[in-house]
């Protein structure tokens, strides 16, 4: 389990509320790339992600695999959001109301613009979207000789280093450095040692 579910699963789980509150109906493969975008905005804007989820690259990426896996049901999330098949697609829906305790206002702030610039997009446009030429999905997989040609091989372990948005920036370098140690400072303490 990554470290933004180990310490942030309600804070995620909540965004998923929000998201499948304010976008019905809330695609599976829309939550993921949602998701990523949030958290691509928000290293861009002040260095430091959202959820912190780990995201892989894989044929139809960036996708946490956390988050990809919810659609069986049973997830770490599941007193949050519900999945459910409708035809080829899953469908997220809210079990919970939501909390916005664990967010700051710049985070609100930056998940209703994400909200409103993505809220009519398809699944397939934000597929689009995060796969663009130079994208960090695609340094990625170009760095990592990753081949997505064959139908079997749609995943990979190598994940996406968000930090490469602001390799440039010392001050925003310097809040995600922050940040992160942070997060492993609110891991229960039995999770440090895993």
């Amino acid at each position: 389990m990554c470290l933004g579910v180990r310490v942030n699963r309600e804070k995620i789980g909540n965004l998923m509320v929000l998201l499948a509150s304010e976008m019905p109906p809330l695609y599976h493969t829309k939550l993921i790339k949602l998701l990523y975008l949030i958290d691509e905005k928000a290293v861009k804007e002040h260095g430091v992600p959202v959820t912190w989820l780990d995201y892989k690259v894989w044929q139809y990426g960036p996708v946490a695999p956390e988050i990809y896996f919810i659609r069986d049901n049973g997830s770490v999330f599941s007193e949050f959001i519900h999945a459910e098949k409708e035809g080829a697609k899953t469908v997220i829906t809210p079990v919970a109301s939501f909390n916005d305790d664990r967010f700051s206002e710049y985070e609100l702030e930056l998940i209703h613009r994400i909200i409103s610039e993505y809220k009519t997009a398809t699944s397939e446009q934000l597929v689009q979207i995060t796969h663009e030429k130079d994208s960090l999905w695609d340094q990625t997989k170009t760095e990592n000789n990753i081949d997505f040609s064959s139908p079997v091989a749609n995943i990979s372990n190598c994940s996406i280093d968000l930090s490469r948005l602001i390799e440039k920036d010392e001050i925003k370098k310097d809040n995600y450095e922050g940040a992160k140690e942070m997060m492993y400072f609110r891991l229960p303490v039995n999770d440090f040692y895993l």
